[in-house]
């Protein structure tokens, strides 16, 4: 279990550092040049509220990438709980009828159950 939880902490952190490569000055310089892009002019108002939407939009998609990769453990999480509830089931099906005859073939396929044990015996049967 600690194997799991590393290796995705390890894909949480690999975007952080790759962005962590980008200084914060440059991250700035390219906000500008996107906002420029747009036809906005340094130093109005709606130059600004183009800066400020692009740091929103940066730290959604941080939040979104986090939530992906939480949601993605949390699934493996209840994969692996399935899988050790279905082990740990007990098949209460009769394995043979009452004549002594598998209700099971060679491959493992149930073929039903006509013998006592069974939810509906059928009295008509001899």
């Amino acid at each position: 279990m600690p194997a799991f939880k590393a290796r995705y902490l390890l894909l949480a952190l690999l975007p952080l550092a790759a962005a962590g490569c980008v200084s914060a000055e440059d991250q700035r310089a390219a906000d500008q040049n996107k906002c420029s892009s747009f036809g906005f002019e340094p130093g109005t108002d709606a130059f600004a509220n183009c800066m400020m939407k692009q740091n929103a939009q940066r730290d959604e998609d941080d939040q979104r990438y986090l939530d992906r990769l939480h949601d993605r453990e949390q699934r493996e999480k209840d994969r692996k709980a399935a899988r050790r509830n279905n082990d740990d089931a007990i098949d209460t099906r009769p394995s043979y009828d009452r004549d002594g005859n598998p209700n099971f073939d060679t491959q493992g396929n149930y073929q039903g159950c006509n013998g006592v044990g069974c939810a509906v015996d059928n009295p008509d049967d001899s």
